[in-house]
């Protein structure tokens, strides 16, 4: 049986920072794009809601580059909980808690997506877990070298 040859290192990290590169991409349209165009498209979008929406992007697509790039070291897993993490806060602060109130000419529209906003939070949450126990899993799996000691 033949020892599988190990990859280089700088294609290995080329291919996870081309993969760092793809999700930050998706993330800017998910989390930067796609709420500065819903806040701004109903007039609700204030200083302190574009700097949110700013941070918390910067957080996840710092998080995301760790992950991806270090996902066999411990800190790879870090990120990944931080990541899932923040994102679920993220989710939370940006809806208001699953309450939104559109004003338009007078009248006051609130909407009140509470059960919907548990779902979209439980889903960074469970894959929060999923890459815990994969973790787990595969430091499980790993060889445990034993070395004699004489005394």
């Amino acid at each position: 049986m033949e020892v599988p040859k190990k990859q280089n290192r700088a294609l290995v990290f080329a291919g996870r920072a081309f993969q760092a590169a793809i999700f930050v991409a998706i993330n800017y349209v998910i989390f930067f794009i796609a709420p500065s165009l819903f806040f701004s498209s109903t007039g609700l979008l204030t200083a302190e809601i574009e700097a949110a929406i700013s941070s918390y992007f910067l957080i996840i697509a710092s998080l995301t580059v760790l992950h991806l790039l270090l996902k066999d070291h411990i800190i790879g897993l870090a990120s990944s909980v931080g990541l899932g993490i923040v994102e679920s806060i993220y989710i939370y602060v940006i809806t208001d808690g699953g309450v939104l109130t559109i004003s338009y000419g007078g009248f006051a529209l609130t909407l009140e997506f509470k059960p919907l906003l548990y779902l979209m939070m439980a889903i960074p949450l469970v894959n929060t877990v999923k890459q815990i126990i994969d973790y787990v899993g595969r430091s499980a799996a790993q060889p445990v070298g034993m070395v004699e000691v004489e005394g």
